[in-house]
């Protein structure tokens, strides 16, 4: 069965307030209906969350979260777990973003937040990618490495349920985002890990997207040229008709 095309707006820290949400929510969810094969997903802040998804019936795309607490539950100030996110009606969440990591989540909190995220049957959205890249492609190692520890615990059977999202570091918020070559090598390289991991059938079934600068007018060619499954979407999922170009790209390549 062919996978369908993948396209998630991370909100960040933005807008300012549910207001500016709701009408964002809404001009999206109306824009979308002409959305067929794509998978469409939204993770504005999760003070928002609950709010915009109960003002939404369309069936056209999911929510998802920024970020969940690796712990199941207990004396965890500002935390917010995987059984809260699913009461909320949460599909996907963010894990590993390198904003996040730059905070100080580690591999292994990732890797909790993963299996607290599987056993709620929500699909996590691991982030990887490298800092910076070198002539000895160490860079590889780096991503290996986030890869293997994030997956840790992860069997075979729920693996095809985890969105992999290669998102370099130098890439976010770049007027330019590496090519789409660089992007190619890249995919063909988490599926040969995901392969070591899991096998060759498994690691062609695992969604990897692409995330880093993604606008409408690059889309495409991040998309074909890159030979991903979809994009993470940054500044431009708060434009309606950006994040409703994209996905209609996307469409197009299913």
């Amino acid at each position: 069965m062919k996978k369908r095309k993948m396209v998630i707006g991370n909100w960040k820290m933005s807008p300012d307030t549910l207001k500016e949400a709701q009408v964002l929510n809404d001009s999206i969810k109306r824009k979308i209906g002409s959305i067929k094969k794509t998978i469409a997903v939204i993770c504005p802040p999760s003070i928002f969350f609950s709010t915009l998804k109960t003002r939404s019936s369309s069936k056209k795309f999911f929510y998802g979260v920024q970020n969940v607490a690796k712990e199941r539950g207990g004396a965890y100030t500002g935390e917010v777990s995987a059984s809260m996110i699913k009461s909320l009606g949460a599909a996907f969440a963010i894990v590993g973003h390198s904003e996040r990591r730059a905070m100080g989540e580690t591999d292994e909190d990732v890797c909790k937040k993963i299996q607290a995220l599987l056993a709620e049957k929500i699909r996590p959205v691991l982030c990887v990618g490298e800092s910076a890249m070198d002539e000895n492609a160490n860079y590889l190692s780096f991503i290996k490495n986030q890869l293997t520890k994030g997956l840790s615990g992860v069997v075979a059977a729920n693996i095809t349920e985890v969105v992999i999202a290669y998102e370099p570091l130098s890439a976010i918020g770049a007027k330019n985002p590496i090519t789409s070559h660089e992007i190619h090598q890249r995919n063909i390289f988490i599926k040969k890990v995901l392969a070591d991991l899991y096998g060759k059938a498994k690691a062609f079934d695992v969604t990897i997207l692409y995330g880093g600068s993604v606008n409408p007018d690059n889309a495409r060619e991040l998309v074909e040229g890159g030979e991903v499954d979809g994009l993470l979407v940054g500044r431009a999922s708060l434009n309606a008709d950006d994040f409703f170009r994209i996905a209609k790209v996307m469409d197009s390549l299913s």
